[in-house]
C-alpha cells in the first residue's frame, strides 16, 4: 500500500468533485502546528508513569486500560460484522451512508438470508467474533434474535458476539432476551440520542460487557468530559472513540461545521482525532477508571482489510506460497539456469522436504518455494524474485480472475478470486538477507513500528508485507 500525499490528494479531488474546493484541507504551517499539538497529547498519554496509555496494532490504536475482546478479535482479523439491515431511526449527521433499506442480512458482498448459511461461513473461514450492526439492529429485532439463537445453538467453538445500537428502542425486556440468548457485549452510540445514558445504565448488570462507542465529535468535548465520569460510575466497561470519516454522503454537513479535512486512504477530520486524544488524556489526568480506545481510520483501513485478505488467502494459496501478515499471497521464486534449479531440486529431495512446498517451473529455470524452505536455498548465482497477489470474496464469479469455489453447505457456496498486485519484484543480492530478516523471519506480528525502510525494493515489498505504523501524517 502506497502512502503518497499527492496520490491521496488526487484521489480525493476526483471523489469529492466540486465540493473539494469548498472543503478546508489541512496543509502548510497549520499541519505543522497540528502535528505538534498531537505529539504533545501523545507524550502526555504515554509518559504518565505507571498510569498511562498503550499502543496496539502497529501503533495505530492508542488505548488506556484494556481493549474489549471484540476489538482484539477485530484487529486479529477474526471478526465478521453482520449488517442485519440498512435502516436507521436516528439521522446522525456523521452517518457515512443512507440508511433507508431493510435489505437482506449480509457482510461485505455476501448476503445471508438464512442464519445457518452464515454459521457455515463463519466456520469455513475460522471466524471467532461476530457483531450485529445496521442501520439500527433493533428495527429488525426478530432477525437479531434468530441469528443469535442459531449462532449459539450451532457453535462448535465459542463465538464472542456483540451488537451495536443507538439505544433508542432498547427496553429491559430486549436486554434480558439478548442476555439469555448469549450476547456477550452491547455497544451504544449515545451520540445518536443526545448523550442519553438511560439505556446504557439499564444494560449494566444485564449484558456481560457494556460499551459506549461513538465518534469523537469536536463540538462535544466538554460534554464528553462529563460523560466519562458518569460512565465509570455506572460500571461501563469500555469507551471506544472513532475518528469521523467524511464521505460523499455526509460531506455537506461536515463542511457546514467548518471541520478541517485530512488527506489519506479515506478523508477524515482533524479535530476529531485531537478530541479523542484529549478525552483519553483527561481520563488519565483525572484518574477516571474507564478504558478508552481511539479507533483511528488508519487502523480500520489497514487491519480490517488485512483480516479479510488473510482469511481468503489461506483458502487459495498454493503450498509453495506464503501469506503475509497484511494478508497478501507472497510467491517467492529463485531464477537461474535449469542446471542450477535441478541441483536445488535434488537438494530439497535429499533433505526430505515436503514436496508440496516447492515447484519447478518455466523449463526448469524457476523454482518457487515456501519460506519454510529458506534455510535450504542457495542464493549464490541466482536471482530472488517476489510476486504478490490479492484476493476478493464474492457471491459469484466475475470471470475476470482465477478463482476457487468454497462450498459452505449443499445449498450455498462463495467464490474467492485472486489477482496479481505485484509481479516479479527482484531483490538485489545484497538485500536478500535483509529481506529474510525483516519480513520472513521478522520481528513478529505487526512488525517493528520504529523501523524505517529506505526507498527501493524493500520499501516496495513492505507495502505488501507489513503494516504502516502509527497514526496518519498530517500534510
Amino acid at each position: 500500500m502506497t502512502f503518497d500525499p499527492l496520490v491521496f490528494a488526487q484521489k480525493n479531488r476526483r471523489e469529492y468533485g466540486e465540493s473539494y474546493d469548498a472543503m478546508t484541507w489541512l496543509s502548510g504551517q497549520a499541519a505543522v502546528d497540528a502535528a505538534h499539538r498531537r505529539d504533545r497529547l501523545l507524550d502526555a498519554i504515554f509518559s504518565g508513569g505507571g498510569n498511562n496509555g498503550e499502543w496496539g496494532f502497529a501503533n495505530t490504536k492508542p488505548f488506556t486500560g484494556e481493549l474489549s475482546p471484540g476489538c482484539r478479535l477485530c484487529g486479529q482479523g477474526l471478526w465478521s460484522c453482520l449488517f442485519v439491515n440498512n435502516l436507521c431511526n436516528a439521522g446522525c449527521f456523521y452517518c457515512p451512508s443512507s440508511q433507508k433499506d431493510k435489505s437482506v442480512p449480509g457482510t461485505g458482498s455476501l448476503e445471508f438470508a438464512d442464519p445457518h448459511d452464515y454459521v457455515d461461513y463463519l466456520n469455513a473461514f475460522d471466524i471467532r467474533g461476530v457483531s450485529f450492526s445496521g442501520g439500527e439492529p433493533t428495527l429488525t429485532f426478530d432477525r437479531v434474535k434468530r441469528f443469535l439463537r442459531i449462532l449459539r445453538q450451532r457453535q462448535t467453538r465459542p463465538f464472542y458476539i456483540w451488537m451495536y445500537t443507538n439505544g433508542i428502542l432498547i427496553t429491559r425486556e430486549m436486554l434480558k432476551l439478548l442476555a439469555d440468548e448469549g450476547l456477550d457485549e452491547i455497544r451504544f452510540d449515545i451520540g445518536a440520542d443526545r448523550y442519553s445514558l438511560d439505556r446504557v445504565r439499564m444494560a449494566v448488570g444485564i449484558i456481560p460487557k457494556v460499551t459506549v462507542e461513538i465518534p469523537a465529535i469536536p463540538e462535544d468535548l466538554g460534554r464528553l468530559k462529563q460523560v466519562v465520569y458518569e460512565l465509570a460510575d455506572m460500571g461501563v466497561d469500555f469507551l471506544n472513540l472513532h475518528q469521523l470519516r467524511c464521505t460523499p454522503f455526509n460531506k455537506e454537513k461536515f463542511i457546514r461545521r467548518n471541520y478541517t479535512f485530512l488527506h489519506g486512504p479515506g478523508v477524515t477530520v482533524l479535530e476529531t482525532e485531537l478530541t479523542a486524544l484529549e478525552v483519553m488524556k483527561y481520563t488519565l489526568d483525572e484518574g477516571i477508571p474507564l478504558p478508552v480506545n481511539y479507533c483511528s481510520f488508519i487502523y480500520r483501513h489497514q487491519f480490517q482489510g488485512a483480516g479479510a485478505r488473510r482469511r481468503n488467502a489461506r483458502m487459495v494459496r498454493k503450498g509453495y506460497e506464503d501469506v503475509t501478515e497484511t494478508g497478501y499471497i507472497r510467491s517467492m521464486a529463485l531464477k537461474g539456469t535449469a542446471k542450477a534449479m535441478a541441483r536445488m531440486n535434488d537438494r530439497l529431495v535429499s533433505a526430505g522436504c515436503d514436496p508440496g512446498l516447492w515447484h519447478v517451473a518455466e523449463k526448469g529455470e524457476r523454482l518457487l518455494f515456501n519460506s519454510r524452505l529458506w534455510d535450504h536455498m542457495d542464493f549464490d548465482g541466482t536471482e530472488l524474485c517476489l510476486s504478490y497477489f490479492n484476493t476478493a470474496l464474492r457471491p459469484a464469479l466475475s470471470y475476470h480472475y482465477p478463482f476457487k469455489e468454497v462450498e459452505l453447505n449443499q445449498g450455498k457456496k462463495v467464490v474467492i478470486e485472486r489477482r496479481a498486485e505485484q509481479r516479479e519484484l527482484p531483490v538485489p543480492p545484497d538485500m536478500v538477507r535483509a529481506f529474510f530478516d525483516r519480513f520472513v523471519r521478522g520481528p513478529g506480528m505487526y512488525g517493528n513500528p520504529e523501523q524505517v525502510i529506505a526507498p527501493g525494493p524493500m520499501a516496495e515489498a513492505a507495502a505488501y508485507e507489513t503494516f504502516r505504523p502509527g497514526l496518519m501524517d498530517y500534510f
